[in-house]
């Protein structure tokens, strides 16, 4: 009985019991070394990545069994074991000592290229060892060479820099790792592009090459290999010199308050003013109305995005968060302004789109009061009467304002409050422990507040009226955006 696929017409799952023989069930499994993963269609069927045999013994008792090699794996000995690691299988297939039953799923000769290569996976019954290898690429840095600007990526290791390398350099690798360990299959390598590459593609690029050299990196025998040690620039005199090498230069995304995404170029210790400075520059936003702007940081699954400190460096920050569970974004986005600032703004075309943009984004999301504005703002958020609906938008309430997720206040010891400030007033609104709205609410004149102060995640001001003297204190961990937007308003 010959091993090949193409004997094997219905190609729909069925069972095998192989018996073991002098020389073991007589086959091999490649797979994904890693648990999980995206789902595949295989047969016209969804599926979970799947172990497969990669070889079958000619008249061994798996050939004799009718096991056919590119055979998917879909139960050992009644577990269904689709998207499981490499090593699980392999141990389920260990554990017994002379009967072996599985169900397996045959495919066409032509479906073994397309299913193959998505993660390293290895051929053979003893298994890779792995290895927790906290490696990534969080920052991508801009080179001169022969009048053309390279891209090099940055490679860290347990948060720190260790070496940056050109596409070329990581493809010249993964060769020489084929040809070193032809029985591993490793992850899909991103192809060459004959032209010059988009920002999305580049970041696809970038994405795809840490994933390629986490795979990598999370097998011993290749992280421990001279070829993988010496890229890393870990042996003899690269190891040396790596500690001056560090890149001066770092590729930064901002989103955009239209939900794209600008790519400047900016020295890896810069500060928040210089990348303000750079996007505004890319935008051709006139760097006076500088100033105006700022960036924002968010984590994945918070309520309310926070301004960067002027101290805070924005490459640091984006570096040392990278391989944190809730990924950190930043954004470009104007302050709450004054309207005379705003209608000189609009003058500009490039500040203009910023300021259209972000008011579009913020009545979309219902962040100011449109009542019985619906028809002027429906009706000028257009791309030619951008200006318009800016003005409308400024003459409703809540316009510019900041509202913060609720909080713990001195005042209230059976619930907590919700903080709004804008141009106009200043609200405390009355809420559960839960931040449900309640009726109470306070609103305060920006010319009764006569002292402010944050520190130790606390929030004070105190509003004076004649003889009245009121102290409002709020438990925030947003304390600083707080003080920051008091400080904006009074100083302004």
């Amino acid at each position: 009985m010959s091993s090949t696929q193409d004997e094997f017409v219905p190609y729909k799952p069925h069972a095998v019991t192989i018996t073991k023989g002098p020389q073991g069930f007589g086959f091999n499994v490649r797979g994904q070394i890693d648990e999980g993963g995206q789902l595949r269609s295989i047969n016209g069927s969804l599926y979970a990545p799947l172990q497969h045999i990669s070889n079958v013994v000619e008249g061994g008792p798996a050939h004799v069994a009718g096991v056919l090699t590119g055979d998917r794996i879909l139960e050992v000995n009644g577990q269904n074991v689709e998207g499981e690691s490499h090593s699980s299988v392999i141990e389920l297939i260990k554990s017994n000592m002379d009967v072996l039953n599985m169900v397996l799923l045959s495919v066409p000769a032509k479906e073994n290229d397309r299913l193959d290569g998505e993660a390293v996976s290895y051929t053979s019954d003893e298994e890779l060892e792995h290895k927790s290898v906290e490696i990534s690429i969080p920052s991508v840095s801009q080179r001169e060479e022969s009048g053309k600007s390279v891209s090099y990526y940055n490679v860290y290791l347990e948060g720190s820099f260790l070496i940056s390398h050109r596409y070329n350099e990581f493809h010249r690798l993964h060769v020489d790792l084929k040809n070193k360990f032809p029985y591993i299959v490793f992850p899909r390598f991103p192809g060459k592009w004959p032209l010059k590459l988009s920002q999305a593609q580049l970041d696809k690029r970038h994405q795809e090459l840490e994933h390629w050299l986490k795979q990598v990196c999370s097998v011993t025998q290749l992280f421990d290999h001279f070829y993988v040690q010496d890229f890393l620039g870990l042996v003899g005199k690269k190891r040396e010199e790596r500690v001056n090498s560090a890149p001066d230069n770092a590729d930064v995304k901002v989103m955009l308050p239209n939900n794209t995404s600008l790519c400047v170029n900016i020295p890896t210790e810069a500060y928040v003013k210089q990348l303000i400075e750079a996007v505004c520059t890319k935008l051709n936003i006139p760097l006076h109305f500088a100033p105006h702007f700022t960036i924002f940081k968010r984590y994945d699954g918070d309520e309310l995005p926070v301004p960067c400190m002027p101290s805070e460096q924005p490459n640091n920050l984006l570096v040392n968060n990278h391989n944190e569970r809730n990924k950190l974004k930043l954004s470009f986005r104007k302050l709450p302004l004054s309207p005379e600032v705003e209608e000189n703004m609009l003058e500009d075309t490039a500040a203009l789109e910023i300021l259209y943009n972000q008011a579009v984004s913020d009545y979309n999301a219902g962040l100011f009061d449109s009542t019985g504005k619906e028809i002027e703002l429906n009706r000028t958020n257009h791309a030619t009467t951008q200006a318009d609906f800016v003005r409308v938008a400024q003459r409703c309430p809540d316009y510019n304002s900041v509202v913060f997720p609720h909080c713990a206040c001195n005042s209230r010891t059976d619930g907590h409050v919700i903080l709004s400030v804008s141009r106009d007033h200043i609200t405390i609104q009355a809420c559960s422990n839960s931040g449900e709205k309640q009726d109470q609410v306070k609103k305060f004149s920006w010319a009764h507040v006569t002292q402010y102060s944050e520190g130790d995640g606390t929030f004070h001001f105190t509003i004076t009226k004649g003889t009245s003297v009121r102290e409002i204190k709020l438990t925030s961990p947003h304390a600083f955006y707080m003080n920051y937007c008091f400080q904006l308003v009074l100083n302004t």
